[in-house]
């Protein structure tokens, strides 16, 4: 079974996801499961991420169970440098594009302003923490319950309190989005307007399915191992 990025429903969501693992050209290729794990991809994974992509209202955590907590987090984290190393960047340069195109006093252009000056540093901040603290925890608890070791560390906040803290910053996008609809395209250059606002939407979708996969599949299990090795 090959896994194409020519097939007719998911093809931009494939080179989405594969983009993420550094797959090269990957709008040009057909891969097999073979190939996939020849690049240490889980081709089951990508297949469930994939219909995830297709219909988000289909999501079921249990799809995902079969899954280590590894893979997961792999995903995770590959996902959170595809957004600060090609997303944020590419709605970063239609920004600098669109703020040409209007008027130099157009109020839009305090709302771009903001948007990069808190959206992006609130990100990011966001990322490295996972990055730094939860992410390596989760995948050490896993360790610690394969092998009934007792954990050496634990972050600043535990997983329950990290859930209770957790913040949707798709939310964010999504109310830019529409404060910016309620401003008239600049004349003469509408298509900058639309790639902006396209981008948004898509970047929503991505970070909505980003957030199912670690508020509904990841920080459960995790949640579950913490309190089976601090009873073991």
């Amino acid at each position: 079974m090959a896994i194409s990025s020519h097939s007719v429903p998911a093809q931009e969501e494939t080179d989405q996801i594969l983009q993420r693992y550094n797959v090269a050209q990957a709008h040009n290729l057909v891969y097999t499961y073979e190939e996939l794990r020849n690049l240490d991809i889980s081709p089951e994974f990508i297949l469930a991420v994939l219909d995830v992509f297709e219909d988000q209202k289909s999501f079921n955590p249990t799809a995902f169970i079969r899954f280590p907590l590894h893979v997961i987090v792999d995903y995770l984290r590959k996902t959170h440098t595809y957004y600060l190393d090609k997303k944020l960047l590419e709605i970063e340069q239609s920004i600098h594009l669109l703020v040409n195109a209007y008027p130099s006093a157009h109020p839009l252009l305090l709302l771009l302003h903001t948007f990069y000056a808190d959206y992006k540093r609130h990100l990011i901040t966001h990322i490295e923490m996972e990055e730094r603290e939860l992410l390596p925890y989760i995948v050490k608890l896993e360790q610690v319950v394969e092998t009934n070791e007792k954990p050496q560390s634990a972050p600043s906040l535990s997983i329950e309190q990290f859930i209770h803290q957790h913040h949707d910053t798709e939310k964010d996008l999504e109310d830019v989005r529409h404060t910016i609809l309620s401003y008239s395209p600049p004349e003469g250059n509408q298509t900058l307007y639309r790639i902006l606002l396209s981008q948004l939407q898509v970047f929503e979708k991505d970070m909505a399915i980003h957030a199912l996969i670690e508020d509904e599949v990841l920080l459960p299990r995790a949640l579950l191992l913490e309190k089976k090795s601090s009873m073991s």
